[in-house]
């Protein structure tokens, strides 16, 4: 009677092991929510795009723009990143507002370093950067 119990238990051990799901290539759910990640990343660039930067003159009487544009998407990288200055006086009252397209590509998941030399803005104490507009990657 043991034995019998011991085959039993043997081969329910053996069957469970084999039929383990390491195996298998990922589920049909796993890659519908991947491609609807891509598909959300490529149409909604700006929930993804983050800008930071400095501000300062230059000898030529221009301002000049650093930043770092960073990309927090996870599938898509972008390109054509289109940013917005806004020009501010002491007071952080808007003065004027230009837009740049920057030719820098940003990988998912990565940050990507750009300058933008402007003619000076009179009364310009501060300046704020914002992504306006990207183009997904193919």
């Amino acid at each position: 009677m043991k034995k019998a119990i011991y085959i039993s238990l043997l081969s329910f051990a053996v069957t469970a092991c084999t039929s383990s799901a390491n195996h298998e290539r990922p589920s049909t759910k796993y890659e519908e929510k991947k491609q609807s990640l891509e598909e959300m990343e490529r149409e909604s660039p700006l929930k993804f795009l983050k800008v930071s930067g400095s501000y300062h003159g230059n000898l030529l009487n221009q301002s000049v723009i650093e930043g770092e544009i960073t990309n927090k998407a996870t599938l898509v990288g972008y390109k054509d990143i289109n940013v917005q200055i806004s020009f501010l006086d002491k007071e952080g009252a808007l003065i004027e507002k230009q837009k740049h397209l920057l030719d820098e590509a940003v990988d998912a998941k990565s940050t990507s370093s750009f300058k933008i030399k402007t003619k000076h803005v009179k009364g310009a104490e501060s300046v704020s950067v914002d992504v306006v507009g990207a183009v997904a990657e193919k």
